[in-house]
């Protein structure tokens, strides 16, 4: 038996002045599946976890409140945490409250990420993006009195397998495994669309309305799901292009990372708690570094850290990656307004890193270094940029204190903005 692995979306009450949030709203929920989708059992087994990042590599802190979790347990979820400690880059803290609780006896759990939109560094406007992120972005805690992820995880459930180290027997579901997955949605692999009594939403009723990062890239049949004319709002055509078996994460980094957008799972029914916020479950295997993000769990699955697709989405939703994500995406390219900004040298970084700037059409071109409250630290280049041409611009940070900076790139009526996370 497999079991659906799910996102719980809430949305924080409270924010700066500049923001837009709303309160706590309960996306989905997780539930046992259908048989029709286990794997073949020669798929599960085999998968070796990989080495415990150490302290000195990690770009991101996550500081975990416990409620109820036994010793065993946090052992399983901190294992998780520290994945992706190593796998995105900020230097705000990302605060996951964990909650060990009885829930319904098909369930294993439910995560996800308070939202915020309209805060300072967000790349796009009216566009919701975690906590985690926008805090990311701003260089600050943005919402210091709640936390960023929330979950719950079942205690009652009797087939947990909670050691890190091993890998889950036939009968057991993998804790570390569910963490990972969870702390996925919490990150931003999770959208606002949704069907209710056949009508499409962006932003279903008991939801905040308006899109969400990740919907920014989706797309049914090459057409933008967030393209009004094609796909109103509150629409059959929508809720139908939802149910189509045809929806499809296609960013720009994962298209530069795989050469193919990532099919989405959207059967003909809508599934509550599945349906679009995941990998497609018959593209992706299981015990596959991207089945990680597929919707179903079985028994004696582990998978130990994410996928190049998985990694690639978080960085078209906005993250700065790092580690082994970043190595397998490379540098994310921004093709905004006519102006391609790719990165050419390493993040994070200690001293040095570059990128390449070529601007569509010929114009003075100005490249910025500012901090995470936007001053200005350094100008990297002023000069005449001709159409087509590229330009390489040297990023020197020797001399700066640890933290989140960001390129800021103008050339003409065309910006581009890439972070560079500075390590010491």
């Amino acid at each position: 038996m497999r079991r659906r692995l799910a996102a719980l979306l809430l949305l924080w009450a409270t924010a700066p002045v500049a923001a837009q949030s709303a309160g706590p709203v309960l996306a989905c929920q997780l539930e046992a599946d259908s048989p029709a989708a286990q794997p073949a059992p020669s798929a599960l087994r085999g998968v070796a976890r990989p080495a415990a990042c150490p302290a000195s590599e990690r770009t991101a802190t996550f500081v975990v409140e416990y409620v109820g979790f036994p010793a065993d347990a946090r052992a399983a979820f901190q294992a998780a945490v520290d994945v992706w400690s190593c796998r995105i880059a900020s230097r705000v803290p990302i605060r996951i409250l964990a909650t060990w609780e009885g829930l319904a006896s098909t369930t294993l759990g439910s995560a996800g990420p308070y939202l915020v939109r309209n805060t300072a560094g967000a790349p796009l406007r009216d566009t919701w993006y975690p906590t985690a992120l926008a805090n990311a972005f701003a260089g600050v805690d943005l919402a210091p009195s709640d936390p960023d992820i929330s979950g719950s995880f079942n205690r009652d459930f009797g087939g947990w397998h909670l050691d890190p180290a091993t890998l889950p027997p036939p009968d057991r579901y993998d804790l570390a495994t569910v963490v990972l997955h969870e702390i996925g949605h919490g990150l931003g692999l999770i959208g606002a669309l949704a069907v209710v009594d056949g009508l499409g939403y962006v932003g279903a009723p008991t939801r905040t309305r308006g899109p969400y990062a990740f919907d920014r890239w989706t797309e049914a049949g090459d057409v933008p799901l967030l393209d009004a004319r094609a796909f109103p709002d509150r629409s059959v055509a929508l809720a139908n292009a939802l149910r189509s078996n045809a929806v499809a994460f296609d960013g720009p980094a994962l298209r530069q990372a795989t050469a193919a957008p990532a099919p989405l799972y959207a059967p003909s029914a809508w599934d509550e708690g599945a349906s679009y916020s995941h990998l497609d479950e018959r593209t992706y295997a299981a015990s596959t570094p991207d089945g990680l993000m597929t919707p179903f769990l079985a028994r004696g699955e582990a998978i130990a850290e994410p996928g190049t697709s998985v990694c690639a989405i978080l960085a078209d939703v906005g993250w700065t990656l790092a580690g082994d994500c970043a190595a397998r995406v490379g540098a994310r390219p921004d093709t905004r307004g006519g102006l391609a900004v790719e990165r050419t040298g390493p993040n994070p970084v200690q001293r040095q890193t570059s990128i390449r700037v070529t601007p569509a059409a010929s114009a003075r071109l100005v490249v910025t270094l500012v901090d995470a409250l936007g001053r200005r630290v350094a100008v990297l280049a002023d000069q005449q940029a001709e159409a087509g041409q590229p330009v390489d611009v040297v990023v020197g940070v020797g001399g700066l204190a640890a933290g989140v900076y960001r390129v800021v790139v103008e050339a003409g009526e065309n910006q581009a903005v890439v972070p560079v996370v500075v390590v010491r």
